[in-house]
């Protein structure tokens, strides 16, 4: 006897897909961060941001979005790192702060000529003012917007010099970035390169791959904050399992004892 089902029919609007694709994005940008870390430097997790690499005097904050929407200077998620990077840069005064807002998305211009100078989406005139040009219409805008008291408190009380290279020189918009499945194949590129490089092959990334990514989703929904990092530590033990062969010493025995016949047989 067969048996068949049918995919039970719910509410589109409640369905999580997006969700979880976003959850899943930030998982590979955050192992492929993990297989660049350098010696110094650790990488937290839903800490300060999505993921954060922090080093001895740097904490560079990653804000992670796989969204198809366009964005703009209004965008929430735009506005919500912004004001991040303030509340990073209260909250670690000792450190130089980045904040690198990555998303799959493109920007686009903003729709009322009172959110942007000229033509020009607002987002990309913050790369060219960054670098130089006359600040008092961008400052306006910034002042209209939508971000918080705190961000624009923050931003009113800086001199130009200041605004340019402790602000908008600190704030990355990484618009258009590689999707899902891209990052999936660099994920492993990198693997498999690392592996190789400690003597491995190329039949042991998919497992390889596979625990780092289950490492770091079950280290990102840890309850304690201080334990979700990780650091070239635990990269080398994940490469390392995959590497290694394991005998009990039952099967060392046996090895030895072919050996002694083998020997003795000559």
């Amino acid at each position: 006897m067969t048996f068949s089902h049918k995919t039970p029919i719910g509410d589109p609007k409640r369905e999580a897909i997006d969700s979880l694709r976003g959850y899943v994005y930030q998982i590979y940008q955050s192992a492929l961060a993990w297989t660049e870390i350098k010696d110094d430097e650790f990488l937290y997790l839903e800490v300060a941001e999505d993921y954060a690499v922090v080093a001895a005097t740097a904490l560079k904050a990653v804000q992670v979005k796989e969204t198809a929407k366009p964005v703009t200077i209004n965008s929430p998620d735009i506005l919500t790192s912004i004001d991040s990077f303030v509340d990073l840069k209260k909250g670690n005064p000792s450190l130089n702060v980045t904040l690198r807002h990555l998303t799959t998305s493109q920007i686009t211009k903003e729709q009322s000529s009172n959110h942007r100078i000229g033509e020009t989406p607002t987002l990309t005139k913050w790369r060219h003012l960054a670098k130089a040009g006359d600040l008092t219409e961008f400052r306006v805008i910034l002042n209209n917007s939508k971000l918080s008291k705190k961000t624009k408190e923050y931003i009113a009380v800086l001199s130009d010099s200041d605004f340019r290279d402790e602000f908008l020189k600190k704030i990355h918009f990484d618009c258009g970035a590689p999707d899902s499945q891209f990052l999936e194949r660099q994920i492993k590129s990198r693997v498999s390169k690392l592996l190789k490089e400690r003597g491995g092959v190329l039949s042991q990334e998919k497992s390889c791959t596979a625990n780092i990514l289950l490492f770091l989703l079950n280290l990102s929904i840890n309850k304690d904050r201080k334990k979700r990092f990780v650091d070239i530590v635990g990269l080398e033990e994940q490469l390392e399992a995959a590497t290694t062969v394991s005998f009990n010493m039952a099967q060392i025995e046996e090895q030895n004892q072919l050996i002694a016949r083998a020997l003795s047989a000559s």
